[in-house]
């Protein structure tokens, strides 16, 4: 990944840290964030300027999606300001002043090219007591059996802190994907961004929304004839993509899986997918524009094939030579001569 700019106000001998960041800020944060923090500080103290995210993640044991989460955090916080190239790529990091940002944390800014604000950033989430976010991180121990380490904590208080989930949507978001077998965090946090994407606010519109769309899973895996088993990842992706991006009906969906079955006689996401997307590019939206499709396409394959004509059979080794005609009566008269 390219490097970036790391700018600000700085001694060379020591590492300033304002008291309005230790009594303003550093209360509510998560650990592995201030840590982050401090470091850049320590970084404009010295002759390292230039700075990249591996060279952060690899001082820190972290990955690089790690150290973005914790400078989006504190961008949310103002207390720096990111900068992009033109290839949408971190190009530089600006320390703003901790006493100038004081109290304007709740104050929404436009988006920068890389943010990652929902819909209803502008709402002010309270930050976590720490009495709340021990019992969540408990919560989500117990989910997924194990000790959370400092990294994965970390993910966890970004979804509360820079995507603005609450406490009760961040304990469903773990349950619903417990309840489908993945305990991976990086899992989690691509099913986090995804319903950030959708702009979900609260535990009970998740639910809705998922349940709404487990049961269209089911139906379609019924149309294929699949009423034994829970779809798995891939299908899962095939059949959102033709829910929310094709925005097809219920209706259509089980259409091309029958028409599937009656093509290849076997349930085949990849083969119903060819004709949704033929669908698509047909701009078809209701089973009525379908079969109009269809009834084009018998036409047009009708027109273009030749009228039928008399065929003519093709000559065997037995018609292999040129008929002759012949006269048998002067033929006789011959014979009797002789």
């Amino acid at each position: 990944m390219d490097g970036f700019i790391l700018h600000g106000d700085s001694r060379a001998d020591q590492t300033l840290v304002s008291n309005v960041f230790l009594d303003e800020y550093m209360p509510a944060a998560n650990g592995e964030y201030v840590k982050i923090y401090l470091y850049l500080l320590r970084c404009l103290s010295s002759d390292q300027a230039e700075l990249s995210l591996t060279l952060i993640a690899d001082r820190f044991d972290h990955t690089e999606g790690d150290i973005l989460r914790a400078l989006k955090y504190w961008e949310k916080m103002k207390l720096v300001k990111l900068e992009y190239s033109d290839a949408d790529s971190l190009s530089g990091i600006r320390l703003l002043n901790s006493g100038e940002a004081a109290g304007k944390a709740a104050v929404p800014e436009p988006a920068s090219p890389k943010a990652d604000a929902p819909a209803s950033a502008s709402q002010k989430i309270p930050p976590f007591s720490m009495e709340e976010q021990q019992q969540l991180l408990f919560i989500c121990e117990q989910y997924l059996g194990k000790t959370l380490s400092s990294t994965e904590v970390a993910r966890i208080c970004y979804f509360h802190d820079v995507l603005g989930f609450s406490a009760d949507l961040i304990e469903y978001l773990v349950e619903y994907c417990v309840s489908r077998r993945h305990k991976s965090l990086r899992y989690i946090e691509s099913v986090a961004m995804a319903w950030h994407k959708e702009g979900y606010t609260s535990a009970s519109e998740a639910k809705e929304h998922t349940t709404t769309y487990s049961k269209a899973y089911f139906s379609i895996l019924k149309a294929f004839g699949i009423t034994s088993r829970n779809p798995v990842d891939a299908e899962i992706s095939y059949m959102n993509q033709w829910i929310r991006e094709y925005g097809f009906s219920l209706e259509l969906i089980t259409e091309a899986c029958g028409r599937t079955m009656a093509a290849i006689h076997q349930p085949s996401f990849e083969y119903a997918d060819k004709i949704l997307s033929t669908w698509k590019k047909e701009n078809v939206s209701s089973l009525s524009e379908v079969k109009a499709l269809d009834a084009r396409h018998r036409s047009s394959k009708a027109g273009a094939e030749p009228p039928s004509s008399r065929k003519t059979m093709a000559p065997s080794r037995f018609h292999n030579f040129r008929e002759r005609s012949y006269d048998f009566n002067e033929l006789e008269k011959q014979l009797i001569n002789h």
